[in-house]
């Protein structure tokens, strides 16, 4: 892919308003020289995070705020700021800076070799993920960093790829392929099932390790408590369980 292509970066928010506006500033400085589009889709904050955004859309028209009220959910956030992106590349990720904005420049840099996807990746060589370091964190928030790399072995395992971090959720691709396959679920279990489609249609993947950081401020709406905890980890599975015998009854008829 030749490097006059336009980028839009998605960002799904929900009460992100100390973080919202400083994110916008360093995506800004880092896409400077492309052509960027910057859509920022906002589930009604009730912190006003829609505000600010439509605050910095009247300095920059870059920035483009999608306000959605009575609408709830990270996969339909994303499948409506899909829609509305004019970019040839798609890039998303979270809004309070746990995905390093620095990071946008090298996974559009694999898109402009050989590659059609670029997944910012914990569990690549060299990558890390901050729950599993050095902070003074809950119990919570350690299970689910636990928890995560255990689901992205076991399903690396039982659907024999060497993809590593099926639980990202930060990446750069290709939008034609978006429009061939629309994103499905509820939360973060969409990244699993479009990865599996990807990986299967034999598109050129490749991770780029980086490390998940804290979050700058706020708090995380992933998992609030180990009653939540648990129903996403369960629903996580169910995804894996259902792409696995999806597989085996393919390879059978096969």
């Amino acid at each position: 892919m030749k490097n006059n292509y336009k980028v839009s970066v998605l960002l799904p928010t929900y009460n992100e308003k100390d973080n919202i506006i400083p994110l916008i500033g360093e995506l800004i400085s880092i896409l400077k020289n492309r052509e960027f589009e910057i859509i920022v889709i906002d589930d009604d904050s009730t912190d006003e995070t829609w505000r600010y955004v439509q605050e910095k859309g009247k300095e920059d028209k870059r920035v483009h705020l999608l306000r959605r009220i009575g609408k709830r959910g990270l996969t339909s956030a994303l499948n409506d700021g899909i829609a509305k992106a004019e970019g040839d590349v798609v890039v998303w990720m979270d809004s309070d800076f746990q995905h390093p904005p620095f990071k946008v420049g090298e996974l559009l840099a694999a898109l402009e070799m050989r590659y059609d996807v670029a997944v910012g990746s914990r569990f690549a060589v060299g990558g890390r993920d901050f729950r599993k370091i050095k902070y003074h964190l809950s119990s919570v928030m350690i299970v689910q960093g636990y928890l995560s790399k255990l689901i992205s072995r076991v399903t690396s395992l039982l659907l024999m790829s060497s993809f590593r971090d099926w639980t990202s959720g930060f990446i750069a691709i290709k939008k034609d392929i978006l429009i061939k396959n629309k994103l499905r679920g509820d939360y973060g279990e969409y990244f699993m099932l479009m990865m599996h489609d990807v990986l299967k249609a034999n598109y050129k993947v490749l991770e780029i390790p980086y490390s998940l950081d804290p979050r700058r401020s706020g708090y995380s709406k992933t998992a609030t408590n180990f009653r939540v905890l648990f129903f996403k980890g369960m629903k996580y599975l169910y995804t894996l369980f259902k792409l696995f015998i999806y597989d085996v009854k393919k390879w059978i008829v096969t």
